[in-house]
């Protein structure tokens, strides 16, 4: 109980599938609470032709690992996670029923054009491809933001490397990104001061260290638009997208939330057949 009001624990999380066993012939399991409808839309559009009426959260990755290692054999449970950056960290777990993402996380999969076009449709439904694309590129749109994200991406590993514990940024495009410049910049200090914070924990790990030293052997996993479109938490791609196209004037402003939901029921999955 938080403050009067009943919360799912780990252990009912854990339990769950078992009131659900003449409903799902394949029982699919992931790690945020938070993203069980997202996920159950996408995985029902990837087989059709399976049987299950509820996907299980097991809220964290954690969990679900240890969840998966208690299953081990068991071929109907299946367990996806987030590779999150534990490729660029060396910390990926080889474990036989959990089958990671090869991006960041879902969210990263549905930065998709023909899922944005369709959302632009839903306010404007006369609109062609070729209208939408005159008004909003995507890769020029994804480029342009790119220095800034790859940059508090490779912070972001910084931390995680060396367990600094700051929390990661909350980005809100409109306060601290300029798109009136190509490629954008910062707005306001909200971002510099972060990294400033960051390199003083650093340095007081140890007063050699800078932050732009620690970030040097990351950015090689972030030359081209494809490898930082992979690397780069899905989240900040989708709130800079939804951003541009709110101001742009081609959707609805909608919480980010929504946005993402909408992308889970309208974009390609081709992508996502691995």
């Amino acid at each position: 109980m938080d403050i009067g009001f009943p919360e799912l624990t780990d252990s009912f999380l854990e339990g769950q599938d078992i009131f659900y066993v003449q409903f799902n012939d394949v029982y699919f399991y992931v790690e945020d609470t938070d993203q069980e409808h997202l996920y159950f839309n996408i995985l029902k559009r990837l087989f059709n032709n399976v049987t299950f009426d509820k996907i299980f959260p097991l809220n964290g990755k954690e969990n679900l690992k240890n969840h998966a290692r208690n299953n081990v054999g068991n071929k109907d449970r299946i367990y996806i996670a987030d590779i999150d950056f534990e490729e660029i960290l060396g910390t990926k777990e080889e474990i036989e029923n959990v089958f990671y993402l090869n991006k960041y996380s879902i969210e990263n999969h549905l930065v998709d054009q023909a899922g944005l076009f369709e959302l632009v449709r839903e306010k404007s439904p006369k609109l062609k491809d070729s209208d939408i694309a005159n008004l909003f590129d995507l890769n020029t749109s994804l480029r342009q933001c790119k220095a800034i994200l790859t940059e508090l991406t490779c912070t972001f590993i910084v931390i995680q490397k060396h367990s600094l514990g700051k929390e990661y940024f909350g980005l809100n495009p409109p306060r601290d990104i300029d798109f009136g410049i190509s490629p954008a910049v910062t707005r306001n200090n909200f971002i510099p001061t972060y990294l400033s914070e960051t390199e003083q924990l650093l340095k007081d790990q140890d007063g050699r260290y800078t932050l732009k030293s620690k970030q040097k052997d990351i950015r090689k996993h972030f030359h081209s638009l494809a490898n930082f479109m992979k690397n780069v938490p899905g989240k900040y791609l989708l709130k800079v997208l939804k951003y541009q196209l709110e101001k742009a004037g081609l959707i609805s402003q909608m919480s980010l939330e929504s946005f993402t939901y909408k992308l889970s029921k309208d974009g390609d999955l081709i992508h996502l057949n691995y």
